[in-house]
């Protein structure tokens, strides 16, 4: 198995002349010595050979020159989950993450990276930098209220949840689980009114019934 000495890496001492640099963009943009580049290059072509310790040496060597560099932080997590250290991987995805540009699908993937582990907070964490950047992301808001039921969490599942209702007012899943989370938190009477309201609305949009001949 791979070590994790990432911490070492970024810390030590980096040569004069070959230091990465930020562009005008501060932490989203990063100037890259060619060295680093090639250094880079040749890392993920030792990755894409599975000859893992030497790719795994070299990323940590650009790591160390260029820590706000996202790339090797992925191509690091990629090496930890072919090993199945799929925990250490979302560290590593995360890192990469905070130091990419606003991606909305990347915080998505690790969100259900996340849960796959057994990380709910994790998973919270990043559904909430998904719908930072996408508020009507319908299944992020589900899981989202998903999670923070499973923890507890009733009251941050009910707004969740109402937001949600805003785009699928007559799903009854999103009803039923709202309604729960109203009893949960002792709130029995906004349950049935909930309840009426969205039967009444129904009952309202059903079309009539057709004459009996």
């Amino acid at each position: 198995p791979v070590s994790h000495p990432l911490q070492a890496a970024s810390q030590a001492p980096r040569p004069r002349g070959e230091e990465c640099s930020r562009g005008r963009g501060g932490a989203m943009s990063v100037t890259v010595p060619p060295e680093v580049q090639r250094q880079l290059g040749e890392a993920t072509m030792l990755y894409a050979y599975r000859d893992f310790q030497k790719a795994m040496a070299m990323l940590l060597e650009v790591v160390r020159l260029c820590p706000r560099l996202p790339h090797p932080y992925e191509t690091l997590g990629l090496i930890y989950e072919e090993e199945g250290h799929k925990k250490k991987a979302l560290q590593l995805y995360l890192m990469a993450a905070n130091l990419s540009r606003r991606d909305a699908a990347q915080w998505r993937r690790l969100a259900v990276l996340a849960t796959e582990v057994g990380e709910a907070e994790q998973a919270l964490f990043c559904l909430g930098k998904t719908l930072a950047l996408t508020p009507d992301d319908v299944d992020s808001l589900w899981e989202q209220a998903r999670l923070h039921t499973q923890l507890g969490q009733h009251r941050k599942a009910a707004a969740g949840l109402a937001s949600l209702l805003q785009h699928r007012p007559h799903d009854a899943h999103v009803v039923r689980q709202l309604a729960i989370s109203y009893t949960e938190l002792g709130a029995a009477d906004r349950a049935i009114e909930l309840l009426s309201h969205v039967t009444a609305s129904l009952t309202k949009e059903s079309p009539p019934a057709a004459a009996a001949s």
